[in-house]
């Protein structure tokens, strides 16, 4: 019977019009409206240099100078002369002679160099505070134009070879030629001589003020974004084991991507800011299966449908019941998912960025979460087919505006000011996934994603396993 259940609901879905229209035809309507506005977009301006300009606070040089002094002080002697130095004393001591011989470090500064336990101490430190006797003239010889993130604009080109970022003024600390400060850089901005300014106050703290949303706009907060993501691993390594951390090899990955992305540079498998479009697309899709799901769970209702009173009046297990239709749900959404995201793929060349294997593997999980959420929607309360509908398009519409489906710069925006709202968003996890995949590849930021798709999953659907069997007929 259960596998009978199933192939009734798979029937019922291709026949059931509106269904077939919403989760299928629209979004292949939509994404190809997608891609014809974006790709000529894109391919018009992909490979213009980006003009801007970059501040550099004086905290920055000071947080960068500590970080590369830190690694290298004991190296260079410090530890050995403090030895020296107390066998000496307690000779000396032993001896009952004078003892006139100055320590080599300070007692404040060795204890603050010894309370240095994480990142966030070393911010604290000033680095002219640091014994400058054991800190190599590299580090004492250190500029603005050093720094990772300096590097990192230097280095970025498009697959052409054309350089991406040109840093066209600078406004760098102790330096009479490049003096550029914060109002006149907002000028050149305002006449359009820049894209952008970039203001650099630590490692993972770094502004951009545009005056418009654009394609070269998104560029560089796409490059700010995944930077400070990189930089934010770096931080946990650093706090986690700050005594025997690789300061310049960890921050020499800033500019590398090693194991989280195959690619070339930092912008990931696919430079296209528009692909964030397509992964809320498939976020779309994924969370339209609860509208189906919605729909067996309401008919199982007796005070919503007579065939509800029929399956409640009857010997049939109701849980049996509701499984196998859900099964057959999301079967035939699997089905639609991978149909739209091949005709994404082969028909309009949309390029994700990652593994395509893993792109299919991700879109048919995040498939399951969209049921479930019909699957509980529908079991809460005894509210009307159409209040519970609306509930779902509240989450199928809104939730894909916030995660960036009309709005690329949504989810960046949220991220700022109210990052919760994108952790409990479904479009926006789903979202988050691909463009792990994209960025880093398979790696922990995507399994961090997939677990929370995976959670909300289970969770869903064993509250709405919970409500199934509280609700009897004879209670509607």
């Amino acid at each position: 019977m259960f596998i009978r259940l199933i192939f009734t609901q798979l029937k019922t879905a291709v026949r059931t019009k509106r269904y077939v229209f919403w989760t299928l035809f629209f979004p292949i309507g939509l994404g190809t409206l997608f891609s014809f506005a974006f790709n000529s977009i894109y391919e018009g301006n992909k490979s213009s240099t980006i003009p801007v300009a970059v501040i550099v606070e004086d905290n920055a040089m000071n947080e960068y100078k500590v970080m590369q002094a830190f690694s290298g002080i004991e190296e260079s002697g410090m530890k050995e002369d403090l030895e020296e130095y107390y066998t000496e004393k307690a000779t000396a001591e032993a001896m009952g002679t004078e003892f006139d011989k100055e320590s080599p470090v300070d007692e404040d500064t060795l204890e603050m160099l010894e309370g240095i336990d994480g990142y966030e101490d070393m911010q604290d430190v000033a680095y002219d505070s640091l014994p400058q006797k054991y800190i190599n003239d590299d580090v004492k010889n250190l500029t603005p134009q050093d720094l990772p993130f300096m590097d990192l604009l230097d280095q970025l080109e498009y697959e052409n070879g054309k350089k991406m970022i040109e840093v066209k003024y600078k406004g760098f600390p102790d330096d009479s030629v490049n003096n550029l400060d914060l109002e006149k850089a907002e000028q050149f901005l305002k006449d359009g001589e820049i894209k952008g300014i970039i203001t650099i106050n630590a490692l993972s703290d770094i502004k951009l003020e545009i005056s418009e949303n654009g394609i070269s706009e998104s560029i560089l907060s796409n490059i700010i974004s995944t930077y400070r993501q990189k930089t934010d691993l770096i931080i946990s390594v650093m706090n986690d084991d700050v005594a025997n951390a690789d300061m310049e090899g960890l921050l020499a990955q800033t500019t590398e991507n090693k194991e989280y992305t195959n690619t070339n540079n930092l912008t990931g498998g696919n430079k296209d800011v528009f692909v964030q479009y397509f992964y809320n697309l498939i976020a779309m899709i994924c969370i339209m299966g609860s509208m189906a799901s919605l729909g067996v769970v309401v008919d199982s209702q007796a005070n919503q449908s007579y065939q509800g009173m029929r399956i409640d009046a009857s010997p049939v297990n109701k849980m049996l019941y509701e499984l196998a239709f859900q099964a057959g749900v999301v079967l035939v959404q699997e089905i639609v998912a991978m149909f739209a995201l091949t005709f994404y793929t082969k028909v309009l060349g949309i390029n994700f960025g990652a593994d395509t294997g893993m792109v299919y593997l991700t879109t048919a999980v995040c498939t399951l979460l969209g049921c479930a959420l019909g699957f509980f929607v529908g079991h809460v309360g005894s509210f009307s087919q159409n209040i519970k509908e609306v509930i779902l398009m509240t989450f199928v519409l809104g939730g894909g505006f916030l995660s960036g489906l009309m709005l690329g710069d949504m989810k960046g925006m949220i991220e700022e000011k109210c990052p919760i709202i994108n952790r409990i968003n479904p479009s926006a996890v789903i979202s988050e996934a691909f463009t792990s995949l994209n960025l880093f590849g398979v790696g922990d930021r995507y399994y961090r994603s997939m677990i929370t798709v995976v959670a909300m999953t289970l969770v869903l659907t064993i509250l709405g396993m919970l409500l199934s069997g509280r609700k009897q007929y004879a209670s509607l």
